[in-house]
């Protein structure tokens, strides 16, 4: 077994070739032209001296004679494929012995170089090959680069190629709990496994193919959930895809904001609530009727809030003190909140004074429910200050008109259901007609 080292400025330069001729002849021919083409010619006579040469280090590309002195060429092409089904196995020998190999095997790569050699022929074919065989080790090493690089980023990161998989890095693997991409796939588990949310049209592999295509330049964020830690609340991603050569392919790439988020909601939360009764402050308040009174201009559907306020709250704080006066705050905004339909929005308008902006529903509707709300504060007495009583004021937004103005229609029947005796709901006053 003789191994023969190609000039340095081969074009293959990192490419092994298996010569297995017993022919010192052929053998000499082939060895050359294969020599002027790969790195490494292992030159063997037999057999058994090719499987050995198998052994010790895979071959990029193999040449054999259909007749070798320890047997046929057959079972050595169905070795090679087995060590490497995309090697390419060029068969020589006269026509009767080829025939016999292929009569006995047909594998993918196998190709036929016909004796006496036509040298232009023969150099062009092994050309072709090692030409083919470079680019596909170029191919290679610049993949396995690429994972490499991305393994090497702390940020999961995922190759797509439409709805499918083609890698997964370290970070995304570890994130996943698994050890390979392998076992992504005998587990037959898809993107989609580790979304806290319903996945987007097609799936979240093809959904990252088409972000590239977002005109609008936006964030997208995903909630992911870790199987190993069941329970637990979903980390928050920033997705962002680069797009690659060929269709739908693209490099997924998520960023963990998860603090951030938190940061952020916390941030949002003392800009848009009151600190102790969580409900929305008075500022937050002003943005909810501007956006439910364009809704109405725009739609036509009813609108209406309801003003409340605490009845002698004054002396609930005088008699029990402030703690016990904040305390009753923080229960009515819960006994409130049970009360109210998911769009409605409850907000501290000041002091003991509250607000709801209730969309969908007309003056009487908006009276109804304050009946309810009343009831769900009065009939049950309130730890540490005993009955609490509230006072309600409802009024209905009039298309056009500034949301301030419902408001204040609000306040001014809330006044009258003070006056009139208090635990009790009052209504708007009716427009009056114009004299003529």
């Amino acid at each position: 077994m003789l191994p023969r080292h190609a000039e340095s400025t081969a074009p293959t330069r990192r490419l092994t070739a298996l010569l297995a001729e017993a022919d010192p002849a052929a053998r000499a021919v082939l060895a050359d032209i294969l020599a002027a083409r790969f790195a490494v010619v292992i030159e063997v006579e037999s057999v058994a001296e090719a499987r050995e040469a198998i052994k010790a280090g895979r071959p990029d590309m193999a040449v054999i004679a259909a007749r070798l002195p320890d047997g046929s060429a057959a079972a050595l092409t169905a070795a090679l494929h087995g060590h490497c089904r995309r090697m390419p196995v060029f068969v020589t020998g006269p026509p009767e012995a080829i025939l016999a190999v292929l009569t006995t095997v047909s594998l993918p790569g196998l190709r036929c170089l016909i004796r006496p050699f036509a040298v232009q022929a023969l150099e062009e074919a092994l050309d072709a090959a090692a030409a083919d065989l470079a680019a596909r080790r170029s191919a290679d090493d610049a993949w396995q680069l690429v994972k490499q690089f991305l393994d090497e980023s702390p940020n999961p990161a995922a190759l797509l190629n439409g709805n499918e998989v083609a890698s997964l890095n370290r970070a995304f693997l570890r994130f996943m709990g698994l050890s390979s991409l392998a076992e992504f796939r005998s587990l037959g588990l898809t993107l989609d496994r580790f979304l806290a949310d319903p996945p987007p049209p097609g799936g979240l592999a093809a959904w990252a193919c088409r972000l590239p295509g977002d005109t609008l330049d936006r964030d997208h964020h995903l909630r992911l959930v870790r199987p190993d830690r069941p329970g637990s609340s979903p980390q928050i991603f920033q997705a962002a895809a680069t797009p690659l050569a060929g269709r739908n392919r693209c490099l997924l790439t998520l960023t963990d904001v998860t603090e951030l988020e938190l940061e952020r909601q916390e941030l949002l939360d003392l800009a848009n609530h009151d600190p102790l009764t969580k409900t929305l402050n008075r500022r937050k308040l002003g943005d909810v009727l501007a956006d439910e009174a364009a809704r109405t201009n725009r739609y036509g559907t009813p609108f209406s809030v309801v003003m409340l306020d605490i009845d002698h709250f004054k002396n609930i704080n005088d008699t029990h003190g402030h703690d016990v006066g904040d305390t009753v705050l923080v229960e009515l905004a819960a006994r409130l909140r049970t009360c109210l339909r998911q769009v409605d929005r409850l907000a501290r308008f000041g002091g003991e004074e509250f607000v709801v902006a209730a969309p969908g529903i007309d003056v009487q509707g908006a009276a109804e429910m304050a009946e309810r709300l009343r009831q769900a504060v009065a009939e049950t007495p309130f730890a540490g200050a005993g009955t609490v009583t509230s006072s309600f004021g409802v009024a209905g937004y009039r298309p056009g008109e500034k949301p301030e103005e419902a408001l204040k229609r609000a306040d001014e029947a809330l006044y009258r259901a003070k006056s009139g005796g208090r635990n009790r709901v009052e209504r708007e006053a009716l427009p009056q007609p114009q004299a003529r």
